[in-house]
């Protein structure tokens, strides 16, 4: 009876699910419905998706989820011009979201991957997120420019896009900024409202913050088998 009511929400919405499920996975997969979707807006569904799971199971990803009530209810919104998504396990990305893949996107997502609201993705390159991510509210993470600079003096251009990689067991605090050639360590925090730039050669246990972000502490991380706060202490 749990079982049934965790996913009743989803109910509405079960055509799309079984579409989006079937267009994009082998029927052995496709059959057990493992991508889940709430409120679903499908502007392109090109490109592929690949489960790179042992176990695929009902369920496993579950994208616009109703999580905060502090965002709209909104759902999720698909945008893929052709490029490749990869879940590597369970996936949950919360209400008010939105994921845009370009024609040579690559975006892959590690296992136990989760965002709580107002996620925002755009990958035309190259987006990688390790195992164990977590994403507080109204997060974006992008890997280009969509536009290209030139030097006055010399002609010189600049791409304009870089990979992005996120290291395992790294937490993103709300209003994150995360932008083209950004490397972060494993167990890495990340506070809120900072911008993320450029490959971060810090410790692992660490805390990036600021505008951009820098080093402010080490020695420290988020488990979160463990993380559940007493209102009640003094």
């Amino acid at each position: 009876m749990k079982f049934f009511f965790k996913y009743t929400k989803f109910f509405p919405y079960i055509f799309h699910i079984i579409y989006f499920n079937f267009h994009y996975l082998p029927f052995k997969h496709a059959i057990k419905l493992p991508i889940l979707l709430y409120r679903p807006k499908l502007l392109r569904t090109k490109g592929i998706v690949i489960l790179d799971s042992d176990r695929i199971k009902f369920g496993m990803i579950r994208l616009g989820e109703f999580r905060v009530s502090l965002y709209p209810s909104s759902g999720i919104t698909w945008e893929n011009w052709g490029g490749k998504v990869i879940f590597k396990g369970t996936c949950n990305i919360g209400n008010a979201s939105a994921i845009s893949v370009g024609t040579s996107g690559v975006l892959s997502f590690g296992n136990n991957f989760s965002s709580t609201a107002a996620f925002r993705i755009a990958c035309y390159h190259s987006i990688e997120f390790n195992e164990n991510v977590l994403f507080a509210w109204e997060n974006i993470v992008v890997d280009t420019d969509f536009h290209k600079t030139k030097m006055i003096d010399t002609y010189l251009e600049n791409k304009g896009f870089a990979p992005v990689r996120i290291g395992a067991n790294n937490w993103f605090g709300l209003r994150c900024l995360t932008l083209k050639g950004t490397e972060t360590p494993d167990f890495t925090i990340v506070a809120a409202n900072s911008i993320l730039n450029k490959k971060y050669n810090t410790p692992i246990y660490s805390v990036l913050a600021g505008s951009p972000a820098s080093l402010k502490f080490t020695g420290i991380y988020l488990d979160r088998n463990d993380d559940i706060l007493d209102y009640t202490q003094v």
